[in-house]
């Protein structure tokens, strides 16, 4: 640790079974860092640069939403950035909202709905704006977070400075980003500002649209603290596009989902969310991946996608080399 200078003290051999929000364990990450969005920033994201330089493997997280994170931790820097010393201001001339990456999405959708503007499509998507943009965040129907944003600022880690983008019309697409593919295997970019645009309409207006997704929202968001799981497994936006309805609706219709693998299990309230008990194995949860992917060829004759990151010992891994990994061990 000797060739790095980071604000605070960097942590070994660090667990991180209260970095998701499965009922599970987890393995330990090699080095954990936290992030925080003040002076110290900065530095920090200068030292993080000499990982990258030096091809040391790292991820960099905020709210851990949709992130599964094996029994066997993580052989890297697993860094973090909560939502402490976010800033949002309003810029009356150009009437755009400039936040900090690290912003709870849900601040900036109450902010600018009591100024009328109508960020609704949004209400009820969890985690940091910074987030939302890497993921191009959404529910259902309405507008996806692309669709919202005018420029924002990355830190590179390649070039050690600041970037501006404006984004172009190939920059989103449904679920995906230009920087969480180019994050993929290697993380080069952190969303340090994000500037965004909406439509004034008006406090009420905006307000019944938000009041009518959180009618479809806040059920599965209850269920989600109920059960400690972590967000969706499958895309339902790529499921609805394909067969007209979501996962949930697939669960709620038919009992071939209705099954229990040690523990690995769909929710018994008929949420899109998988759930896990302490002493289920990888092995588990592999078997209830291999028979969802089975299952929906059959009935439907669709390949899913999934929404949740699985985060293994050698860094992100897709569904199907997780299962492989795991299924036969």
């Amino acid at each position: 640790m000797e060739n790095y200078n980071f604000s605070r003290n960097v942590q070994e051999n660090y667990n991180l079974t209260k970095k998701h929000l499965f009922k599970k364990k987890a393995g330990n990450a090699k080095f954990y860092y936290e992030l925080k969005n003040d002076e110290s920033l900065d530095n920090d994201l200068k030292e993080i640069t000499k990982l990258y330089q030096n091809d040391i493997p790292f991820r960099i997280y905020g709210m851990h939403t949709n992130l599964y994170i094996t029994a066997n931790g993580y052989d890297g820097w697993f860094i973090d950035i909560g939502p402490k010393m976010s800033y949002l201001r309003f810029d009356e001339d150009t009437e755009e909202f400039i936040c900090s990456g690290n912003l709870l999405t849900s601040q900036l959708v109450n902010y600018a709905m009591e100024k009328g503007y109508d960020f609704a499509s949004l209400a009820g998507v969890p985690g940091m704006v910074g987030a939302g943009v890497v993921g191009n965040a959404s529910f259902a129907t309405g507008k996806e977070f692309g669709d919202y944003v005018k420029r924002v600022t990355l830190f590179d880690f390649e070039s050690g400075k600041d970037v501006d983008i404006i984004p172009d019309k190939d920059f989103f697409w449904t679920r995906n980003s230009f920087i969480k593919k180019a994050n993929k295997d290697k993380v080069r970019y952190f969303v340090k500002e994000v500037v965004l645009w909406s439509e004034q309409i008006g406090k009420k207006a905006v307000r019944a649209k938000f009041d009518a997704q959180m009618d479809l929202r806040i059920k599965d968001l209850r269920i989600g603290y109920l059960e400690g799981c972590a967000g969706s497994i499958w895309s339902n936006i790529d499921l609805r596009n394909k067969i007209g309805m979501s996962f949930r609706k697939v669960v709620i219709g038919t009992n071939e989902f209705n099954v229990d693998f040690n523990g690995a299990r769909y929710s018994k309230y008929g949420s899109r969310f998988f759930t896990l008990d302490e002493n289920t194995t990888e092995k588990d949860v592999a078997k209830l991946m291999q028979y969802t992917v089975d299952k929906m060829k059959e009935l439907y004759h669709v390949e899913l996608e999934k929404e949740v990151v699985f985060l293994d010992y050698d860094g992100e891994v897709d569904l199907y080399t997780y299962i492989d990994r795991y299924l036969d061990k």
